[in-house]
C-alpha cells in the first residue's frame, strides 16, 4: 500500500467555494431555528474567513497529482 511520508505531507486540496456555499445553506437553515442564532453568527464568521482565504489562495495545479496507471503485463 502507498503511504504518504509524514515528513512531507501533501497539502489537502479543498474547494473553498463549495465549502462557502455549503456554509451559506447551513446558516440560512440555522437562522430559522430559535436558539441557533449564535451558531448562525459563528458560521457567518467562518464564511468571512473562507472568503479571505479564497482571495489569498493560489489556484491548485492538479496536473502533477493525477495517478498514473501503467498497462498490465500478462
Amino acid at each position: 500500500m502507498f503511504k504518504i511520508p509524514r515528513s512531507r505531507p501533501w497539502p489537502p486540496t479543498l474547494d473553498l467555494a463549495t465549502v462557502r456555499e455549503t456554509l451559506h445553506y447551513m446558516t440560512d437553515d440555522m437562522r430559522r431555528v430559535p436558539g441557533l442564532e449564535k451558531a448562525a453568527a459563528a458560521l457567518d464568521a467562518a464564511i468571512v474567513e473562507i472568503k479571505s482565504a479564497e482571495a489569498k489562495s493560489k489556484p491548485v495545479s492538479y496536473e502533477t497529482k493525477f495517478s498514473k496507471f501503467l498497462p498490465s503485463r500478462h
